[in-house]
């Protein structure tokens, strides 16, 4: 790489201080134009941001210029009419290099191993030097365009699909800065340029329907866009165990540790031994049984529970709410009779089990479709905290005041989960999925993620062990919105496990080949943890002071001059940093055609108004 240079075409100043990684180069007075030709090829001159060689020995050390002044130097310029010496002042121009790598027996490495020397030469990269530093691709193997160098028109920047692709991205950058692009590109060109996912599985969280056109991403993927106001739209698969998962569930229904947790915990259990059962409809036809012959001699507990009786009936499928609330009303307590439970129209009263099916004989308990209840794991599951409930509180296990609010909070949770959740075997169908959490209401924004999170990550937990190609990408857009540690909106534990399962992601997952990328304006509300344990950075324009402290916090080997260039950047502009990079670079990132851009575009109100 270095016998390319031929001649003093690019030579520009010589080393004049050498202190550790920093260096000061003097730059000659004839090297200070804008830009030099270089065989037909234009070549940016020295300023800030870009790169010089440095020879030494063999090798040729590159650092990144990060100064630019000018000093004034003492020198002889004439003599005195006395013949003494007159001392002459004038201005030399000097740049503050940071070196980070060098070319060696013609590559490029990242790192030093040696520092050039006083009085070294300094020359300006040639385009291929530059595209060799900036895209190392050769040693890494494939890799794909993102965009080009700033400043120097025609230098591609490639990065290598192993070093990005499996490791942790974060996109950072303000309202209209670019990064909603930058992320699309990146997946665009990955997804296109695959011969296939093989045992690779792509999940795209999208808060906001961006990425669900047909042309975006790629046309083979499949959409899921569920609806909690409506109840339609595709739903999201997860395993058959999700409705029984006992501590998500508990966090869910923020049941409380000494009392609540235990009921629900027996509830659960109850309702998977169930499922497990040959006939499970027969034996739920006979739980109710049971249940109404243990009110012979409990008369005031049935006029107490009359509503709680109603909704649990209720959730059996094709029962009419009216003909219900009807056949419980024609049910009294006969105070003469020792409080015994009374059938209004035929006198009958209940004083032992026998006496049950005449006196509830409106309810129709034994034809009711218990099997279809059995088959629908939210309402079985609803169900059955609702059985032991009137259980519990009729034999005075528990207060109805410690259990009745877990019971509201559990079953208006598992309602909703009906609304957007379906249990399957196979997951998802398709290699690239987008989930559109357009439609899903705010509290519920907040637990999707978190679900799919987990549900991804045990399944290439479980495979990724075994089949060493297999991957798990989980693509999270606007993702202030699910990994806030500062979220005010639920409760301390909800929010801790939340951000528990994300942490254990991004510290424990690329061990099985699980890959999480981050997408936010607001990197300052996203969890420290999540934010420093990123592998690749994109950071676009970003100007409140708080993000800003967050990235240089989260980012160690971006250099002060990329890191005060931040706020400035312009649209489509931003500094790639990270293991897929050899130094800080920004780039413009490439605009995708209109058809695939996602659906983040700024609107053009002049030619809408008609005005300008």
């Amino acid at each position: 790489m270095r016998g390319e240079v031929s001649g003093d075409l690019l030579l520009i100043g010589e080393v004049t201080d050498v202190r550790g990684t920093k260096v000061k180069v003097k730059v000659y007075s004839q090297a200070n134009e804008a830009s030099v030709f270089y065989h037909g090829e234009l070549v940016r001159g020295v300023s800030v941001g870009g790169y010089l060689r440095l020879p030494c020995g063999y090798d040729d050390v590159i650092g990144v210029v990060e100064g630019d002044y000018q000093q004034e130097s003492r020198a002889v310029a004439s003599k005195g009419a006395d013949g003494r010496e007159a001392p002459g002042s004038y201005l030399e121009r000097y740049v503050d290099v940071s070196v980070f790598g060098s070319f060696s027996s013609g590559r490029f490495n990242r790192g030093i191993e040696v520092l050039p020397l006083v009085r070294s030469k300094a020359y300006l990269l040639s385009p291929k030097q530059l595209a060799a530093v900036n895209s190392p691709v050769e040693a890494t193997g494939a890799g794909f365009r993102v965009g080009e160098l700033v400043g120097h028109d025609g230098v591609d920047v490639r990065l290598p699909f192993n070093a990005l692709f499996a490791s942790h991205i974060g996109i950072f950058g303000n309202t209209g800065s670019g990064k909603s692009n930058t992320l699309c590109r990146l997946f665009t060109d990955c997804l296109g340029q695959r011969a296939g996912c093989g045992s690779s599985k792509f999940v795209f969280i999208d808060f906001n329907g961006e990425y669900t056109a047909k042309a975006v991403l790629c046309h083979d993927k499949e959409v899921y866009g569920p609806s909690t106001r409506t109840g339609a739209g595709a739903k999201i698969p997860v395993p058959p165990g999700f409705f029984f998962d006992v501590d998500m569930w508990a966090m869910l229904a923020k049941a409380t540790e000494k009392t609540q947790r235990p009921f629900l915990k027996r509830c659960i259990r109850k309702a998977g031994a169930i499922l497990e059962m040959s006939d499970p409809g027969a034996y739920l036809r006979g739980m109710v049984r049971k249940l109404l012959e243990d009110y012979c001699g409990c008369g005031p507990a049935f006029d107490e529970q009359r509503e709680d009786l109603v909704r649990l009936f209720s959730l059996v499928p094709g029962v009419d709410v009216g003909s219900l609330e009807r056949a419980i009303d024609s049910i009294e307590v006969y105070q003469k009779y020792n409080n015994a439970l009374h059938k209004r129209d035929s006198g009958k009263l209940l004083y032992s089990p026998a006496d049950v099916p005449e006196v509830f004989s409106d309810l129709c308990y034994e034809s009711m479709d218990y099997s279809s209840l059995a088959s629908d794991r939210p309402a079985l599951l609803e169900f059955i905290a609702r059985y032991r409930f009137i259980e519990a509180v009729r034999s005075h296990t528990i207060t109805r005041e410690h259990i009745a609010p877990l019971i509201q909070r559990y079953s208006a949770e598992l309602r909703e989960a009906s609304k957007l959740y379906e249990p399957c075997i196979s997951g998802f169908k398709s290699d690239v999925s987008v989930i559109s959490l357009l439609n899903v209401n705010l509290e519920q924004k907040k637990i999707v993620p978190l679900v799919v999170a987990k549900t991804l990550y045990q399944f290439q937990k479980e495979r990724g062990q075994n089949e060493r190609g297999s991957s798990a990408h989980l693509v999270i857009d606007e993702a202030h919105n699910v990994l806030s540690y500062s979220s005010q909106r639920e409760s301390e534990n909800w929010r801790d496990y939340r951000l528990e399962t994300f942490e254990e992601i991004v510290k424990e997952g690329r061990k099985f080949g699980m890959y999480l990328t981050v997408c936010s304006q607001r990197p300052a509300d996203i969890s420290p943890t999540i934010l420093s344990q990123m592998h690749n950075y994109f950071i676009h324009r970003l100007v409140n002071d708080e993000d800003l402290r967050a990235i240089s916090k989260a980012v160690s080997f971006i250099d002060s001059a990329n890191a005060s260039m931040i706020p400035v950047l312009p649209q489509g502009c931003c500094i790639v940093s990270g293991t897929a990079t050899t130094y800080p670079v920004r780039v413009q990132v490439d605009v995708l055609e209109l058809e695939k851009q996602p659906m983040s575009f700024d609107r053009d109100l002049a030619k809408a108004w008609g005005v300008g």
